[in-house]
């Protein structure tokens, strides 16, 4: 059985990172309708290099087991097929299931590429420039820091 996304999704893109708003509570619909609207940007953001994805959380974060399943596909699939490398959620303390939800977000991408979550946009936005900064010294060949 299918349903109409649950919540709702947006995209911005701001130079190599792409910012995903999404208001919950989802359901596999949603992240479908999230991950189609994704698709259209990917192409000029891997032809860029290096780019970063924050999930901005609103509203509630719970979704269902098998929304969770399709995350986890793409959060692979990008990991391997595109040159994303790091993932943050914004998620503010009054969003529902902020701290249920933390765990499961961290398992997703753990072992995939670098993740944090934030409260803040701001913060997100600064650790995402971090990480393309970091790959941009690497690709030149000047040592990590």
């Amino acid at each position: 059985m299918t349903f109409r996304p649950h919540g709702s999704a947006d995209i911005e893109v701001h130079g190599q990172i792409l910012i995903a708003r999404i208001v919950g509570p989802w359901n596999i619909e949603l992240i479908r309708h999230y991950q189609t609207l994704m698709k259209d940007h990917l192409p000029t953001l891997s032809a860029g290099g290096p780019w970063a994805l924050i999930i901005e959380i609103h509203g509630a974060a719970i979704c269902p087991p098998d929304a969770l399943a399709q995350i986890k596909a793409g959060a692979v699939a990008h990991a391997t097929q595109s040159r994303r490398v790091c993932t943050s959620y914004v998620i503010a303390p009054d969003v529902e299931g902020h701290h249920v939800m933390d765990r499961v977000w961290r398992e997703i991408y753990a072992g995939l590429i670098p993740f944090e979550i934030f409260e803040t946009r701001a913060a997100a936005m600064a650790w995402s420039a971090e990480q393309l900064a970091r790959h941009q010294d690497q690709a030149r060949g000047a040592p990590a820091s």
